[in-house]
């Protein structure tokens, strides 16, 4: 796969090694699956990732396919001048790996206990709802008036019932007597009892007697009148403004150059016009009798 990648990529194994900063005898290994001829497995499955990366490849599948103990000798392992007269740090590296792979084995062996499941307790039961509503009776003086609630019409008393509690409004009413309206506390879980008592209505008033009679003269055109009394006193003499009404006392003596344009109306009742376009009438208004 590393050699058919490298191949359609049009480059060398030494321009590749060159890029990459890998020995070129390294990546020819590779591609020959040559393992013996490649430093340890850390080592060269670094490379080998490198280069499958560069050559476009995932190097997960290739990494899987690396033999888990590559043959090589221990000539190959190239350990710097400097380091040989020290063999004590390569004792404490090894001491380290193996302490730390024996700390790993023992937390394998020994897993962390589970945790203890959380015991839930059960949370206690709310206390009922205080009651939103309050019983409510009512009777009437006279009885069979008609109670009203906010509006609502309970019926003819006696009445009772269950209903929301709150400021509620009462209204009880009856023929001929003066009706009853006022406000209505009803507590949440209580209980009212009401008894209301009707005034009569006022005895109906003589009604005050009727003014003394009268004429008034409405002008529905432009006319000249005159108006006397039948004695001769002269009341008003000209041309009203068309619209407008005179009211004289009775009796009265009424002239008028055009009849048609001057409607009489005598304690209330409308007589009409006092006669034709243009005429001249003149005509005498008392008043009626009892």
């Amino acid at each position: 796969m590393l050699r058919v990648a490298r191949e359609e990529s049009g480059r060398s194994i030494r321009d590749w090694a060159r890029e990459l900063g890998i020995k070129s005898d390294f990546l020819r290994a590779l591609e020959e699956c040559r393992f013996e001829d490649l430093p340890e497995a850390v080592l060269a499955k670094g490379h080998l990732r490198r280069y499958a990366e560069a050559l476009g490849l995932d190097p997960e599948p290739l990494l899987a396919q690396y033999p888990v103990r590559p043959t090589f000798t221990p000539e190959d392992v190239v350990v710097p001048e400097r380091r040989r007269g020290r063999p004590w740090l390569w004792l404490g590296l090894i001491a380290a790996l193996l302490a730390l792979a024996a700390g790993a084995w023992l937390v394998l062996q020994n897993p962390a206990p589970p945790e203890p499941a959380a015991i839930e307790l059960a949370a206690p039961e709310p206390p009922p709802p205080p009651p939103s509503d309050a019983e409510l009776s009512v009777e009437t003086v006279p009885p069979g008036a008609t109670v009203w609630l906010d509006g609502f019409r309970l019926g003819e008393a006696p009445v009772s019932g269950r209903f929301s509690a709150g400021e509620r409004t009462l209204r009880v009413e009856a023929e001929g007597y003066v009706t009853y309206e006022a406000p209505v506390t009803l507590e949440p879980g209580g209980s009212r009892n009401l008894k209301v008592t009707l005034k009569p209505l006022p005895a109906a008033e003589t009604p005050a007697p009727a003014g003394p009679p009268k004429l008034v003269l409405r002008f529905t055109e432009r006319a000249w009148v005159r108006v006397t009394t039948p004695e001769g006193a002269k009341l008003y003499e000209g041309i009203p403004k068309v619209g407008s009404e005179l009211e004289f006392p009775l009796p009265v003596v009424v002239r008028t150059g055009n009849a048609a344009g001057v409607r009489a109306v005598l304690s209330g009742e409308d007589l009409g016009p006092m006669g034709g376009e243009g005429l001249v009438v003149e005509r005498r208004f008392d008043a009626p009798a009892p």
